[in-house]
């Protein structure tokens, strides 16, 4: 692992660790330890387990996105890279998470550009999911500036899915390119980066890949529903509605901000609406914001470190990436090939 990752993720270590002592404090702290004290830790399995299956279902759709794109490689390796990958959730923005082209390349020999779009179809389609499951209440929201920007969000990912699939009309961009004196040197790669787009966006894919990204994030949602359960929140239909809306809308809220996990973003957001739509005193929604983040967040931190821990040759070498969309920067002469949709 490269000394910038290693910095990068301590530096998020400690702000998290900020973050979480200005919660505490300005919750409370004797109100927030009593809270946590009268929590039913019995309860834990499960949630972790609800957690589980959202990084299962996304674990399934990353190595559904290799074998589309017909990547060589087998089942554990792709295990384990989606593993590693998990500790760069804590890279400002997740730039990190491009680092698991680099392994996908250091195992079988695929280019960076041709599985860099994977990475961005995994965030996208978890992010289209999110929206999806956030929907009903979304424009309800009375933070005005949470409601442009998921529907800015949205209304670009149609676009960028449109021009994907329009491909007269993306072919004439990359050719335009050619001509362009800071795109020339990339053109090759933008091209293979294309290819790949075009076959990950394809209506059939799209569908398949929300499908993942919605039973995964409901997973979560629930998981979210039994912390505030736990916390006293009255067992309903609507609570549940609410649950998994407040963690949705959250999560695309902390990726908003662009900080490591989320953070300040997610927790600060979780708190608010929690407090807001289901009336918790704000000491109480701060231990459930906390609880939730343990359970979801830095659960997935601690698979990446126990994966790191076990295969670090993984990342062997991934000193010389020195930005994130390094992919883009490759030679190689090789043509792009991609397995049909028939051989998924």
């Amino acid at each position: 692992m490269s000394n910038d990752i290693r910095r990068k993720i301590l530096f998020s270590l400690l702000f998290a660790l900020l973050i979480y002592m200005a919660l505490a404090l300005w919750s409370d702290w004797h109100d927030l330890t009593t809270a946590l004290l009268d929590f039913p830790w019995l309860w834990l399995p499960l949630i972790i387990g609800l957690t589980l299956v959202n990084y299962v279902g996304r674990l399934f759709k990353w190595h559904w996105y290799l074998r589309l794109l017909g990547i060589p490689i087998q089942r554990q390796d792709s295990a384990r890279i989606f593993g590693v990958g998990m500790l760069m959730v804590m890279t400002p923005g997740k730039a990190g998470e491009f680092l698991k082209s680099y392994m996908v390349k250091h195992v079988t020999g695929t280019p960076m550009a041709v599985t860099a779009p994977i990475v961005l179809a995994e965030r996208m389609t978890d992010g289209m999911a999110m929206l999806l499951l956030a929907s009903v209440g979304l424009f309800a929201f009375p933070e005005p500036t949470a409601r442009w920007v998921a529907a800015i969000v949205f209304v670009n990912f149609i676009l960028t899915v449109l021009v994907i699939q329009i491909r007269p009309l993306a072919l004439r961009i990359l050719a335009f390119g050619k001509h362009l004196p800071l795109v020339r040197r990339f053109a090759d790669h933008l091209y293979s980066f294309y290819e790949s787009s075009y076959l990950i966006f394809r209506p059939r894919n799209l569908f398949i890949s929300l499908f993942i990204g919605v039973v995964s994030w409901v997973a979560e949602g629930l998981a979210y529903f039994l912390v505030l359960v736990g916390f006293g929140a009255t067992v309903s239909a609507q609570t549940v509605l609410i649950a998994v809306f407040i963690f949705c809308i959250s999560t695309v809220i902390g990726a908003v901000f662009a900080t490591p996990g989320g953070l300040g973003g997610v927790e600060g957001s979780l708190v608010a609406l929690s407090s807001s739509l289901l009336s918790l005193p704000t000491a109480v929604a701060t231990a459930a914001a906390l609880l939730v983040r343990f359970c979801t967040l830095w659960l997935g931190v601690s698979i990446g470190v126990v994966s790191f821990a076990l295969w670090p040759h993984l990342l062997a070498g991934s000193d010389t990436v020195r930005r994130a969309d390094a992919s883009l920067q490759e030679v190689t002469e090789q043509p792009l090939t991609v397995a049909s949709e028939t051989e998924v």
